[in-house]
C-alpha cells in the first residue's frame, strides 16, 4: 500500500472530493501539523478509552465523560505542542516537499 492512500483503504474510508478551491497557501505549516497530531492523538485517546470496563472507580457517567473528553484534549494538545508523536515531522516534511514542487 502507498502512503496515505493506502490507509484510508486500510480503514475503508472512501476517497473524499477535491476542493472546488485550493487551501490558502499562508497558513503556518507547523500549526497545521501540530493541529492534525492533536486530533489524531485525541481520536487515540477516544479509542483507548473505550475498551476500559465501565465497572468498580469508573461509572461511565456523563460527567465522567465530559471530563475525560476535556482531559483527552489538553493531553493532546500538550502533547502536539511538545516533542509528539512523530506524526508532525512527517507532514512537515511532506508538506515541504510539495511547496519545493509549485
Amino acid at each position: 500500500m502507498d502512503g496515505i492512500k493506502g490507509l484510508g483503504k486500510l480503514a475503508n474510508i472512501s476517497e473524499a472530493k477535491v476542493p472546488e478551491k485550493p487551501l490558502p497557501l499562508n497558513q503556518d505549516p507547523k500549526a497545521a501539523a501540530e493541529q492534525f497530531e492533536g486530533i489524531l492523538v485525541q481520536e487515540m485517546l477516544k479509542s483507548m478509552w473505550s475498551t476500559v470496563p465501565k465497572e468498580g472507580l469508573l461509572t461511565g457517567s456523563h460527567e465522567e465523560s465530559m471530563y475525560r473528553d476535556l482531559f483527552n484534549e489538553a493531553l493532546s494538545k500538550s502533547i502536539s505542542e511538545g516533542q509528539g508523536i512523530g506524526i508532525k515531522e512527517v507532514i512537515l516534511k511532506d508538506l515541504n516537499a510539495l511547496s519545493k514542487k509549485k
